[in-house]
């Protein structure tokens, strides 16, 4: 930006000389009874003046990139101002400028890759084995303290994180025990960034978030461990298995239990019908016999029959309802008569 401001003013003054040799070409057919060096310092002075002007607002404007914020500082006293400006160009002055610093999370990485800031942590656990961690962690500067950050280590702040950074992990990691690196690995990445993000906020910026990338014992106790966790892992399974062959007894038994209660209440359902139907077609008998009954006694009072004639006439009558029956009225020439009707 600077650069294209230099190459800017030196156009400028090229216009300038150009101007003031086109008043050397107009003097010349000017009246001589007009005092000719007193125009040109006149006309000279005007195109300074405008040259001036015109530079200074070509190189008082500064641009703030988009996703940082901007912190204007004069050039000449190193004084900045504490305002803090968002993205933008603004008119700043002559000798002003904005330094950028970053408003979207930024991310520090302790590993072997080659995009990472620095190498692997190096340190002992608790009962004295060598650990190699790779971590990173994303911090994020408060946007108002930026004045403080740049008065405490200009914009070399980030090799600041970095050295605070090591020194809060790795005093952090060499506190645990080597099993908890497996057994408790989330804890001990949370205790990590909140011990960061304290030492960070002295140094104005927050530690948003932190992972452990990888974990580097020796060999032996690595493969110690493995057979560890997998025979933990085994025991787990078994039980797991245990206790749904639990439930799948359980169920069965449950299922038992359902079937002869299904049994119970369809054969309880049986008999309840069963009497209910018994006991509908005796109510049906009962009154059918008490129709019989009265319309019997009517028969008998209609048609004025003794009781001997009216027992008579039930013989008959019944004689007569009985199907494939026979009555004999001559025993002697052995005539029948068959009594079999639809």
């Amino acid at each position: 930006m600077k650069s294209n401001i230099k190459v800017i003013c030196a156009f400028q003054f090229q216009i300038t000389s150009l101007s003031i040799q086109l008043i050397y070409n107009d003097v010349s057919d000017f009246n001589t009874s007009f005092d000719i060096p007193q125009f040109i310092q006149i006309k000279c002075s005007i195109v300074c003046c405008a040259s001036f002007l015109l530079i200074i607002l070509i190189i008082g404007w500064d641009v703030v990139e988009v996703t940082n914020w901007g912190l204007q500082c004069n050039s000449i006293s190193k004084q900045c101002d504490k305002q803090i400006y968002a993205p933008g160009r603004y008119l700043v002055g002559p000798f002003n400028s904005f330094f950028n610093f970053p408003g979207s999370r930024q991310n520090i990485e302790f590993s072997d890759d080659k995009r990472a800031q620095s190498q692997p942590l190096k340190t002992r656990t608790a009962e004295g084995l060598t650990l190699s961690l790779h971590v990173s962690f994303q911090y994020q500067l408060i946007k108002n303290e930026i004045a403080s950050l740049y008065a405490l280590g200009g914009l070399n702040y980030e090799a600041t994180f970095i050295r605070m950074a090591r020194d809060t992990i790795l005093q952090a990691a060499g506190k645990f025990e080597a099993p908890k690196y497996w057994t408790n690995r989330r804890n001990i990445t949370q205790v990590m960034q909140n011990q960061l993000q304290d030492e960070l906020k002295k140094a104005h910026a927050n530690c948003v978030s932190l992972q452990i990338l990888d974990i580097d014992l020796p060999d032996q106790y690595e493969n110690s461990i493995v057979q560890t966790q997998i025979e933990v892992q085994t025991k787990t399974m078994k039980q797991f298995e245990q206790r749904a062959q639990m439930i799948l007894n359980d169920i069965l038994v449950m299922r038992a239990e359902n079937d002869q209660e299904i049994f119970a209440i369809n054969a309880q359902a049986e008999a309840d019908a069963f009497t209910i139907t018994q006991a509908a077609q005796a109510t049906a008998n009962k009154l059918l016999l008490e129709a019989e009954s009265k319309g019997y006694e009517m028969i008998q009072k209609n048609l004025n029959l003794s009781q001997e004639e009216f027992n008579q006439y039930l013989f008959w009558n019944s004689v007569l309802k009985q199907k494939k029956a026979k009555l004999v009225f001559n025993p002697n020439s052995v005539l029948t008569y068959n009594m079999n009707h639809n």
